[in-house]
């Protein structure tokens, strides 16, 4: 399977004007990434569509999407255009409900799969629960063959929620990000190897780009001397990333964490003295 991953820088929006004008330049750059051959999944960043700060929560009036406005038909119709899977992020209007979502479209532009943000951030740099609520369903999905789960930014530090989409067979985690360099950016990495080590897939992390975020993280199922994770810098990049089975299997041989996990956890006393 192979991924181009997008470390995109995204302007300033306050409207829609501001929005399309954004996803126009990007579409541009996402068809000169793939000059060098188009991928099977092409995945971009938490909230791709627009801003990431308050006073651009501000305007979620102006800048939301359902499942049929603009947003989504930007990215359907390039990826019908290029012929594969776009991963994208976007403030979705809902039931009267705005969420992050990670939205997915096929090669063929229709939708194919939706997530929402579990866990919305508010501390920090972070003030998402004033705008967004939370969602309420995981996300597994088949893309070239390959079973694909979706965990939004601080979703990353609740390991249950990883452990379970592990469970139901994913052998690759998106985990698009808004990372700024408050205080939770110098543990992000660590929880990103952790989480990829532990679960035993691949897992990429992915932020936007500028001085204030960027760093987005590539890890292999087993890191090690031969298998280092990718970093990237802060500025715009689009790196071709190849994800081969084998991989994961050579991984859970060498560290055999599977049969070693024991199922009876919560059912173990505490030690107490006689």
């Amino acid at each position: 399977m192979q991924i181009l991953a997008g470390q995109i820088t995204i302007p300033t929006t306050r409207c829609r004007a501001d929005q399309l004008s954004h996803l126009s330049r990007l579409a541009e750059r996402m068809r000169a990434a793939c000059d060098d051959g188009v991928p099977d999944l092409i995945v971009l960043p938490e909230l791709a569509a627009q801003e990431y700060s308050d006073d651009a929560f501000d305007c979620l009036e102006a800048l939301d999407d359902d499942l049929g406005g603009p947003v989504v038909e930007a990215f359907a119709g390039l990826a019908r255009e290029l012929g594969t899977a776009i991963a994208f992020g976007m403030a979705r209007r809902a039931g009267g409900r705005r969420h992050i979502s990670q939205v997915l479209v096929g090669p063929d532009g229709r939708l194919a799969g939706v997530y929402d943000k579990l866990h919305c951030a508010q501390f920090g740099a972070s003030g998402e629960a004033a705008h967004f609520s939370p969602g309420e369903h995981l996300l597994v999905t088949e893309i070239a063959g390959w079973r694909v789960g979706v965990v939004i930014c601080y979703d990353l530090r609740f390991p249950a929620l990883a452990r379970r989409l592990a469970a139901d067979g994913v052998e690759l985690i998106l985990h698009p990000v808004a990372f700024t360099r408050d205080f939770s950016f110098a543990s992000w990495h660590a929880f990103v190897t952790t989480r990829a080590m532990e679960n035993q897939l691949y897992w990429l992390s992915l932020n936007r780009a500028g001085a204030e975020w960027g760093r987005s993280l590539f890890c292999p199922p087993l890191v090690d001397d031969e298998h280092p994770a990718l970093a990237f810098g802060t500025g715009e990049e689009w790196h071709r990333l190849t994800l081969d089975k084998a991989t994961l299997d050579e991984a859970r041989r060498r560290l055999p964490l599977g049969p070693d996990r024991r199922a009876d956890l919560d059912a173990l006393p505490l030690w107490a003295p006689d």
